[in-house]
């Protein structure tokens, strides 16, 4: 495989995880200990919270209301006409501005979650890699 050119970008900064971040334990000089079943609990924890964030359409209610800070909330609280202001100059323009922010948090907060999700899965899937190699080369 080749390298890049290099085009004078900068390089991505860096990521540091505390010390004491739950699956990582003492540098031996090789890297971290890296506690395979803790950091499952961790992906497993990640999981549940960012369910709670996608959320679901509840039967006695509108699609878009499923519980606090879900995408449905975020998309049908920010989901204004420009006129819902009022139809002065000054009111519409803030209701236009509203409308538009609204469309773009919206999108922008349901990529987070899928990021996070394949995060999540990139993480599953490197720890299942990981102890295949170890096993299959240990045969």
């Amino acid at each position: 495989m080749s390298r890049p050119a290099d085009n004078g970008a900068s390089a991505p900064p860096g990521l540091e995880l505390p010390r004491d971040f739950p699956g990582l334990g003492d540098d031996d000089g090789r890297g971290p200990y890296v506690d395979h079943t803790e950091l499952r609990r961790v992906v497993g924890r990640l999981r549940t919270a960012l369910e709670s964030l996608r959320g679901s359409a509840p039967a006695s209610m509108s699609a878009t209301w499923s519980g606090p800070g879900t995408v449905g909330e975020v998309s049908g609280l920010g989901n204004l006409a420009p006129e819902a202001a009022g139809k002065w100059e000054v009111a519409s323009g803030f209701g236009y501005n509203i409308s538009h922010a609204g469309e773009v948090f919206g999108g922008s907060y349901g990529q987070l979650l899928e990021y996070a999700e394949k995060w999540a899965d990139a993480v599953e899937k490197a720890i299942t890699n990981y102890e295949t190699f170890h096993r299959d080369s240990s045969v």
